[in-house]
């Protein structure tokens, strides 16, 4: 996809836990013009390999190491490797419903 609506950002430490919930309830979107940003800050678990599972599933998604282990620091480098017109920040222990991008898609549109 050249050029997504959304980039979803997701900054990740240790998330192992909640992140594989947030990975299903995305794959399960019914707007799908959307890419998938993981920006992990050196997790001592398995999150990224976790992430790398849904790879499969989520064929727009990008894994980065971040070399601090910051949230706001983690937003922006997955922001700047964004392409999607509007950025959507989610924490990993969220779960989307299946209509969440198409409800943001329309009031985006109105």
């Amino acid at each position: 996809m050249n050029n997504p609506f959304f980039s979803v950002i997701i900054p990740t430490l240790n998330e192992e836990r909640y992140l594989p919930k947030l990975l299903a309830s995305l794959t399960c979107q019914q707007f799908t013009r959307f890419e998938v940003i993981v920006v992990d800050g050196k997790s001592k678990d398995r999150t990224v390999a976790i992430a790398k599972r849904y790879e499969a599933s989520l064929p727009h998604l990008t894994i980065l190491a971040s070399d601090k282990q910051n949230v706001a620091y983690q937003r922006n480098m997955g922001a700047a490797q964004a392409r999607g017109k509007y950025l959507v920040f989610l924490d990993a222990d969220v779960i989307t419903p299946e209509e969440y991008l198409a409800v943001v898609y329309k009031a985006v549109m109105k």
